[in-house]
């Protein structure tokens, strides 16, 4: 299959702890203005790409290092203009520094779009979508040198290929790593619908009995119909099972294709038997519900389970077609008795409008006391979007941070507040595809796919 990046970038953004040390909060007070007020936000961009050599344009999460380091890919840039991994680190009184960790060539995969995953042993998976011996993406592994210094080495696991109807490409990411070092994901590719378009798959990565040898990929389920089509992002795992989102499927809403579901994947009883999947919840049955979930679920306290969707809801944006819902973030509840029903609830509609953010397309992290917070792909109080030209949506604004602070009873309304909308202008960044990743110290940090000094996209930081 000939991967046209440009065509899955579109996809997907019309849809991925350890000890964290103190001084670096300290650090943010020193180099963020002063606050107005004491409960005011604090927000810095810490790096801008520049383009190739370096990297550009990142469309994942960070993941935080042991010693405070921030790891992450870019879609673009590096040697190849395939890509990168790079590190975020921090010397003591010195601006953030930059180090592109690997630098993708296209044989061993090219255009890594999601968040990399910690394994136990201190390397790093993580999946392209592109690229690869099939040239249909990959799973990498990537582990740190031996020695201080030195080379991170990359260890191709599975390459894709796609030849035709049912075979399996593009993996979403990020990975899930499960018991034995086995990792899930879902892929695009998967039997072909009625329209010919591929309905996805949920799949395993074993690794070998004997180290060097083949990992073998195992297909769990293959969506279709009301069950689920085309998810785009990989699953959370909860008490054994993976929960997950499919961008269309469950119903005749939408265009005829289904909002899309959130859909349970539980394991078999017995070593090799079927994997069983149940829709747990169908977007656009109800009125006001949200539509199309672009992004990984965050799984909360008490196995809540939290997301995001890109349209619906009770707020109205315009765009190139129309008008559509502005997006919204959603709770699913566990049933109190096994079997029973999960519950949906949509815990805030965007409007794109006062300052208000629209089209969420990245997943929530859940802070203390059951704060959530997350970004849009756009909206916010920039008045301009000369910065970022209208595509989908004709709303002004480069997208935003938000906090959602739960009701202090239940069944009250949840708080929202907009802790950076971002302009992308003055090395400011622009249009975050991703989540946020978030350090035990307080801070939040994310990436934007543009803007910053060479609008090639940026790290930033916010501190609530």
């Amino acid at each position: 299959m000939t991967h046209n990046p440009a065509t899955s970038r579109a996809l997907s953004v019309r849809r991925g702890r350890q000890s964290f040390p103190f001084t670096l909060l300290a650090a943010l007070a020193i180099l963020m203005p002063r606050p107005v007020a004491a409960q005011s936000p604090r927000y810095e961009t810490l790096y801008s790409f520049k383009g190739s050599p370096d990297g550009a344009d990142p469309e994942g999460a960070l993941v935080i290092g042991k010693h405070g380091e921030l790891y992450g890919t870019t879609f673009a840039g590096g040697t190849s203009v395939l890509g990168t991994v790079f590190v975020l680190t921090h010397p003591s009184g010195q601006p953030w520094k930059e180090t592109v960790l690997h630098n993708f060539n296209g044989s061993d995969g090219q255009y890594p779009q999601s968040a990399l995953v910690f394994g136990s042993t201190g390397a790093f998976y993580g999946v392209t979508i592109g690229g690869g011996p099939g040239g249909s993406g990959t799973i990498f592994e990537l582990a740190p040198p031996s020695i201080s210094g030195g080379a991170w080495t990359e260890t191709l696991l599975y390459g894709f290929t796609y030849s035709g109807n049912g075979q399996n490409a593009v993996p979403n990411g990020p990975l899930l790593i499960g018991p034995g070092g086995t990792l899930y994901t879902t892929t695009r590719g998967g039997p072909d619908g009625p329209a010919g378009t591929p309905l996805g798959l949920v799949i395993a990565l074993v690794p070998p009995a004997t180290p060097g040898a083949n990992w073998t990929e195992y297909e769990l389920y293959a969506f279709g119909g009301p069950q689920g089509q085309v998810p785009l992002a990989a699953a959370a795992s909860e008490s054994g099972s993976l929960f997950g989102t499919t961008a269309h499927g469950g119903g005749q809403s939408c265009g005829g294709i289904g909002c899309g579901v959130v859909y349970e994947l539980s394991p078999p009883a017995a070593r090799g038997g079927t994997w069983t999947e149940a829709a747990i919840h169908a977007f656009g049955e109800t009125p006001g519900d949200g539509q199309e979930p672009f992004a990984a679920l965050t799984v909360g306290p008490g196995g809540v389970l939290y997301g995001t969707t890109q349209f619906g809801g009770s707020g109205v944006c315009a765009t190139s077609g129309g008008v559509e819902g502005c997006g919204t973030v959603f709770q699913l509840t566990p049933p109190t008795a096994p079997g029973g029903t999960w519950t949906e609830s949509v815990i805030y509609n965007f409007i794109g409008a006062n300052g208000d953010g629209a089209a969420p397309v990245a997943g929530l992290v859940v802070g203390t006391n059951g704060v959530v917070y997350g970004t849009t792909l756009s909206a916010g109080s920039t008045t301009s979007d000369s910065a970022c030209p209208a595509s989908y949506y004709v709303i002004a604004g480069c997208g935003t941070v938000f906090e959602l602070t739960p009701p202090a009873a239940p069944g009250g309304a949840w708080t929202e507040k907009v802790l950076h909308s971002f302009s992308g202008a003055n090395g400011d960044g622009a249009i975050p595809v991703a989540g946020l990743a978030m350090s035990p110290a307080g801070p939040l940090y994310g990436t934007t796919s543009a803007g910053g000094t060479a609008g090639r996209g940026t790290v930033f930081a916010v501190a609530p």
